[in-house]
């Protein structure tokens, strides 16, 4: 099942979705620290992602 993740910061429009649930947590983890300074964990990533 293709797992959807958008990024819930202000003026940010960044999305991922993939059929692999680990490479959306790898790229949403990547994405809130470089861009946002953030750390969130697997549990948090996996709790805001959607079904596609």
């Amino acid at each position: 099942m293709t797992r959807r993740f958008d990024c819930t910061q202000e003026d940010c429009h960044f999305s991922v979705s993939s059929d692999d649930e680990g490479e959306v947590i790898h790229m949403v983890r990547e994405h809130a620290q470089d861009r946002h300074g953030m750390s969130v964990s697997d549990k948090d990533v996996r709790k805001g992602m959607q079904a596609a």
